[in-house]
Protein backbone atom coordinates (compact mmCIF):
# COMPACT_ATOMS: atom_id res chain seq x y z
CA UNK A 1 0.00 0.00 0.00
CA UNK A 2 1.01 3.67 -0.94
CA UNK A 3 0.70 6.34 1.24
CA UNK A 4 -0.66 9.71 -0.49
CA UNK A 5 -1.23 13.78 0.43
CA UNK A 6 -3.63 15.49 -0.10
CA UNK A 7 -4.58 19.91 0.80
CA UNK A 8 -7.87 20.54 0.92
CA UNK A 9 -8.66 24.36 1.14
CA UNK A 10 -12.06 25.26 2.40
CA UNK A 11 -14.63 27.14 0.11
CA UNK A 12 -17.37 27.24 3.36
CA UNK A 13 -17.96 26.60 6.58
CA UNK A 14 -17.84 23.27 8.10
CA UNK A 15 -20.44 21.96 10.27
CA UNK A 16 -18.93 18.08 10.80
CA UNK A 17 -14.99 18.07 11.87
CA UNK A 18 -12.38 16.55 9.18
CA UNK A 19 -12.19 12.82 11.28
CA UNK A 20 -10.97 10.48 9.58
CA UNK A 21 -13.66 7.98 9.60
CA UNK A 22 -16.26 10.45 8.79
CA UNK A 23 -13.55 11.14 5.61
CA UNK A 24 -13.93 7.55 4.54
CA UNK A 25 -17.52 6.79 5.33
CA UNK A 26 -18.60 9.77 2.45
CA UNK A 27 -15.69 8.83 0.18
CA UNK A 28 -17.57 5.56 0.21
CA UNK A 29 -20.52 6.91 -0.80
CA UNK A 30 -18.90 8.62 -3.48
CA UNK A 31 -17.55 4.98 -4.81
CA UNK A 32 -21.12 4.04 -4.89
CA UNK A 33 -22.13 7.17 -6.62
CA UNK A 34 -19.36 7.36 -9.06
CA UNK A 35 -18.82 3.68 -9.93
CA UNK A 36 -21.95 1.95 -8.43
CA UNK A 37 -22.55 -0.24 -5.47
CA UNK A 38 -21.52 -3.23 -6.74
CA UNK A 39 -18.00 -1.63 -6.72
CA UNK A 40 -18.07 -0.57 -3.37
CA UNK A 41 -19.64 -4.17 -2.12
CA UNK A 42 -16.33 -5.26 -3.74
CA UNK A 43 -14.08 -3.46 -2.26
CA UNK A 44 -15.56 -3.64 1.37
CA UNK A 45 -15.88 -7.56 1.11
CA UNK A 46 -12.46 -8.26 2.82
CA UNK A 47 -12.12 -4.94 4.67
CA UNK A 48 -11.50 -6.54 7.70
CA UNK A 49 -9.03 -9.00 6.82
CA UNK A 50 -7.14 -6.15 4.05
CA UNK A 51 -7.97 -2.77 3.82
CA UNK A 52 -8.29 -1.31 0.14
CA UNK A 53 -7.93 2.23 2.12
CA UNK A 54 -7.55 3.94 5.16
CA UNK A 55 -7.92 7.81 5.77
CA UNK A 56 -6.53 10.25 8.35
CA UNK A 57 -7.83 12.88 10.08
CA UNK A 58 -7.49 16.74 8.94
CA UNK A 59 -4.88 18.17 9.77
CA UNK A 60 -2.74 21.90 9.95
CA UNK A 61 -0.85 22.12 6.74
CA UNK A 62 2.27 20.87 6.46
CA UNK A 63 2.26 19.84 9.65
CA UNK A 64 0.89 16.14 12.17
CA UNK A 65 -0.04 16.14 15.88
CA UNK A 66 1.66 16.38 18.93
CA UNK A 67 1.80 12.37 20.19
CA UNK A 68 -0.64 11.92 22.89
CA UNK A 69 2.50 11.22 25.71
CA UNK A 70 2.80 12.40 29.31
CA UNK A 71 4.88 15.40 29.52
CA UNK A 72 7.40 13.94 30.93
CA UNK A 73 7.81 12.00 27.66
CA UNK A 74 8.00 15.02 25.81
CA UNK A 75 10.48 16.40 27.68
CA UNK A 76 8.17 19.25 28.14
CA UNK A 77 8.48 21.66 30.96
CA UNK A 78 6.96 21.23 33.54
CA UNK A 79 6.97 25.05 34.85
CA UNK A 80 5.15 25.46 31.26
CA UNK A 81 1.87 23.43 31.09
CA UNK A 82 -0.28 26.01 29.86
CA UNK A 83 2.01 26.80 26.82
CA UNK A 84 3.19 23.21 26.50
CA UNK A 85 -0.87 22.76 25.56
CA UNK A 86 -0.90 24.86 22.81
CA UNK A 87 1.75 23.36 21.69
CA UNK A 88 0.42 20.71 19.21
CA UNK A 89 1.77 20.80 15.33
CA UNK A 90 4.90 18.90 14.43
CA UNK A 91 6.47 18.69 11.01
CA UNK A 92 6.82 15.37 9.89
CA UNK A 93 10.70 15.53 9.98
CA UNK A 94 10.36 16.78 13.58
CA UNK A 95 7.54 13.97 14.85
CA UNK A 96 9.78 11.13 13.48
CA UNK A 97 12.77 11.79 15.16
CA UNK A 98 11.22 12.86 18.09
CA UNK A 99 11.85 16.57 18.47
CA UNK A 100 9.03 17.27 20.29
CA UNK A 101 10.35 20.44 21.28
CA UNK A 102 10.16 21.82 18.17
CA UNK A 103 5.97 21.89 17.95
CA UNK A 104 4.56 25.00 16.98
CA UNK A 105 1.14 26.52 18.39
CA UNK A 106 -1.97 27.37 15.90
CA UNK A 107 -0.82 30.62 15.39
CA UNK A 108 2.41 29.72 14.61
CA UNK A 109 1.10 27.05 12.02
CA UNK A 110 -1.32 29.23 10.34
CA UNK A 111 -3.66 26.47 11.83
CA UNK A 112 -7.59 28.06 12.03
CA UNK A 113 -10.17 26.47 13.47
CA UNK A 114 -12.48 28.59 14.79
CA UNK A 115 -16.16 27.28 15.87
CA UNK A 116 -19.19 29.57 15.74
CA UNK A 117 -22.60 29.64 17.08
CA UNK A 118 -25.00 30.47 14.38
CA UNK A 119 -28.73 30.43 15.71
CA UNK A 120 -31.43 29.66 13.49
CA UNK A 121 -35.46 28.91 13.31
CA UNK A 122 -37.12 25.95 13.30
CA UNK A 123 -39.80 26.01 10.73
CA UNK A 124 -43.32 23.95 10.98
CA UNK A 125 -43.34 23.06 7.09
CA UNK A 126 -47.16 22.03 7.26
CA UNK A 127 -48.14 25.70 8.61
CA UNK A 128 -45.22 27.14 7.08
CA UNK A 129 -44.29 28.67 10.54
CA UNK A 130 -41.87 29.09 13.47
CA UNK A 131 -44.21 27.85 16.60
CA UNK A 132 -47.11 28.78 18.25
CA UNK A 133 -45.50 31.59 19.52
CA UNK A 134 -43.81 32.91 16.24
CA UNK A 135 -40.05 32.35 17.43
CA UNK A 136 -38.64 28.67 18.36
CA UNK A 137 -34.72 29.38 17.72
CA UNK A 138 -31.75 26.75 18.37
CA UNK A 139 -27.94 26.79 17.27
CA UNK A 140 -25.77 25.01 15.22
CA UNK A 141 -21.78 25.15 15.32
CA UNK A 142 -19.78 25.63 12.24
CA UNK A 143 -16.43 26.18 11.26
CA UNK A 144 -14.22 28.34 9.94
CA UNK A 145 -11.02 26.40 8.54
CA UNK A 146 -7.75 26.92 7.26
CA UNK A 147 -6.06 23.86 4.66
CA UNK A 148 -5.84 21.12 5.81
CA UNK A 149 -3.53 18.02 4.81
CA UNK A 150 -5.03 14.58 4.80
CA UNK A 151 -3.56 11.45 4.32
CA UNK A 152 -4.84 8.35 2.49
CA UNK A 153 -3.46 4.78 2.31
CA UNK A 154 -3.95 3.03 -0.66
CA UNK A 155 -4.25 -0.16 -2.17
CA UNK A 156 -3.94 0.72 -5.61
CA UNK A 157 -4.16 -3.31 -6.99
CA UNK A 158 -8.05 -2.79 -5.62
CA UNK A 159 -8.96 0.99 -6.21
CA UNK A 160 -6.94 3.01 -8.13
CA UNK A 161 -5.07 6.33 -8.07
CA UNK A 162 -7.31 8.55 -10.04
CA UNK A 163 -10.96 6.26 -9.02
CA UNK A 164 -9.67 7.63 -5.29
CA UNK A 165 -9.38 11.41 -7.07
CA UNK A 166 -12.67 11.04 -8.37
CA UNK A 167 -14.37 9.65 -5.66
CA UNK A 168 -12.58 13.05 -3.75
CA UNK A 169 -14.10 15.62 -6.63
CA UNK A 170 -17.75 13.85 -5.80
CA UNK A 171 -17.40 14.54 -1.99
CA UNK A 172 -16.01 17.90 -2.78
CA UNK A 173 -18.80 19.06 -4.53
CA UNK A 174 -21.33 17.29 -2.45
CA UNK A 175 -19.69 18.98 0.45
CA UNK A 176 -18.82 17.10 3.62
CA UNK A 177 -20.53 16.38 6.37
CA UNK A 178 -23.61 17.93 8.67
CA UNK A 179 -25.59 20.29 6.19
CA UNK A 180 -23.88 19.96 3.44
CA UNK A 181 -27.14 20.52 1.32
CA UNK A 182 -27.24 23.62 2.05
CA UNK A 183 -24.00 24.37 1.09
CA UNK A 184 -21.47 23.70 4.02
CA UNK A 185 -18.37 21.48 3.80
CA UNK A 186 -17.35 22.81 0.10
CA UNK A 187 -13.62 22.44 -0.53
CA UNK A 188 -10.98 22.25 -3.25
CA UNK A 189 -8.23 20.12 -3.00
CA UNK A 190 -4.62 19.51 -4.24
CA UNK A 191 -3.51 16.55 -6.31
CA UNK A 192 -2.14 13.16 -4.50
CA UNK A 193 1.28 13.43 -4.00
CA UNK A 194 2.87 10.21 -2.14
CA UNK A 195 4.89 10.62 0.84
CA UNK A 196 8.23 9.17 1.60
CA UNK A 197 8.99 8.26 5.60
CA UNK A 198 12.08 8.90 6.67
CA UNK A 199 11.66 6.14 9.17
CA UNK A 200 10.10 2.91 7.72
CA UNK A 201 9.98 0.89 10.48
CA UNK A 202 10.39 1.39 14.33
CA UNK A 203 9.39 -0.01 18.15
CA UNK A 204 6.72 2.73 18.34
CA UNK A 205 3.71 3.94 16.52
CA UNK A 206 1.73 7.51 16.32
CA UNK A 207 -2.05 7.07 14.66
CA UNK A 208 -3.15 9.34 12.49
CA UNK A 209 -7.53 9.17 12.75
CA UNK A 210 -9.53 7.69 15.24
CA UNK A 211 -9.41 3.92 15.61
CA UNK A 212 -10.01 0.27 17.54
CA UNK A 213 -7.25 -0.78 19.52
CA UNK A 214 -8.85 -3.64 20.90
CA UNK A 215 -7.03 -6.99 20.34
CA UNK A 216 -3.53 -5.36 19.57
CA UNK A 217 -0.65 -7.13 20.52
CA UNK A 218 1.93 -4.46 21.88
CA UNK A 219 4.03 -3.47 24.82
CA UNK A 220 2.51 -0.32 25.65
CA UNK A 221 0.05 2.22 24.28
CA UNK A 222 -0.92 5.81 25.36
CA UNK A 223 -3.83 7.51 24.16
CA UNK A 224 -6.80 9.54 24.78
CA UNK A 225 -10.80 7.99 24.14
CA UNK A 226 -13.55 9.71 22.19
CA UNK A 227 -17.13 8.33 22.05
CA UNK A 228 -17.88 8.51 18.39
CA UNK A 229 -22.07 9.15 18.03
CA UNK A 230 -21.76 8.38 14.53
CA UNK A 231 -24.61 8.27 12.02
CA UNK A 232 -25.51 6.99 8.60
CA UNK A 233 -25.17 9.06 5.44
CA UNK A 234 -27.62 9.24 2.22
CA UNK A 235 -29.90 7.17 1.93
CA UNK A 236 -29.41 5.25 5.04
CA UNK A 237 -30.45 8.31 7.02
CA UNK A 238 -34.28 8.30 6.26
CA UNK A 239 -35.05 5.14 7.98
CA UNK A 240 -32.52 4.89 11.01
CA UNK A 241 -30.40 7.60 11.19
CA UNK A 242 -28.37 6.51 14.22
CA UNK A 243 -25.81 4.18 14.80
CA UNK A 244 -24.82 2.66 17.70
CA UNK A 245 -21.67 4.35 20.07
CA UNK A 246 -18.21 3.37 19.42
CA UNK A 247 -15.52 4.25 21.94
CA UNK A 248 -11.86 4.74 20.21
CA UNK A 249 -9.05 6.21 20.48
CA UNK A 250 -8.09 9.51 19.29
CA UNK A 251 -5.63 10.29 15.90
CA UNK A 252 -2.26 10.86 18.32
CA UNK A 253 -2.08 7.84 20.06
CA UNK A 254 1.32 6.01 20.70
CA UNK A 255 1.71 2.50 20.44
CA UNK A 256 5.20 0.32 21.42
CA UNK A 257 5.99 -2.84 20.55
CA UNK A 258 7.87 -5.50 21.92
CA UNK A 259 10.66 -5.32 18.88
CA UNK A 260 11.61 -3.23 16.19
CA UNK A 261 8.76 -4.02 13.47
CA UNK A 262 7.25 -2.62 10.04
CA UNK A 263 3.63 -0.87 10.34
CA UNK A 264 2.07 0.97 8.00
CA UNK A 265 -1.64 0.45 9.97
CA UNK A 266 -3.01 -0.97 13.18
CA UNK A 267 -6.86 -1.93 13.97
CA UNK A 268 -9.33 -3.17 12.37
CA UNK A 269 -12.91 -2.60 10.46
CA UNK A 270 -16.02 -2.35 13.22
CA UNK A 271 -18.91 -3.93 12.07
CA UNK A 272 -22.31 -4.70 13.97
CA UNK A 273 -23.40 -0.68 15.16
CA UNK A 274 -25.79 -0.62 12.78
CA UNK A 275 -29.26 -1.84 11.97
CA UNK A 276 -27.72 -2.53 8.72
CA UNK A 277 -25.51 -5.25 8.71
CA UNK A 278 -23.64 -4.25 5.69
CA UNK A 279 -22.28 -1.03 7.46
CA UNK A 280 -18.48 -0.73 7.83
CA UNK A 281 -17.00 1.50 10.15
CA UNK A 282 -13.26 2.50 9.66
CA UNK A 283 -11.50 1.37 12.99
CA UNK A 284 -7.96 1.48 11.05
CA UNK A 285 -5.48 3.99 11.47
CA UNK A 286 -2.17 5.12 9.37
CA UNK A 287 1.05 5.21 11.62
CA UNK A 288 3.76 6.79 11.60
CA UNK A 289 7.10 5.20 12.52
CA UNK A 290 8.76 7.38 15.52
CA UNK A 291 11.97 7.29 16.94
CA UNK A 292 13.12 3.63 17.83
CA UNK A 293 13.22 3.00 22.11
CA UNK A 294 11.46 6.28 22.16
CA UNK A 295 9.99 5.28 25.73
Amino acid sequence: MKLYKTTITPLSTFATALQGDTIFGQLCWAIRYSFGEEKLKDLLGNYQEKPFMIVSDGFASGYLPKPSLPSRLLSENPDEKKMNRKKVWLTLEHLQNAQFSKAKTNKEADYINKKDSVVKNNINYKTFTTGDDGFDPYSEEEMILSDHDIYILLDEQKFSLEDLQKSMNTVSEMGFGKNSSIGKGRFSFSDFSEVSLQKQNSTTYMTLSNSTLEGLECKDIFYTPITKFAKHGASLATASAFKKPLLLAKSGSVIVFDKNKSVQYIGKAIQGHSVYKETVHQGYSIVIPLKENLL
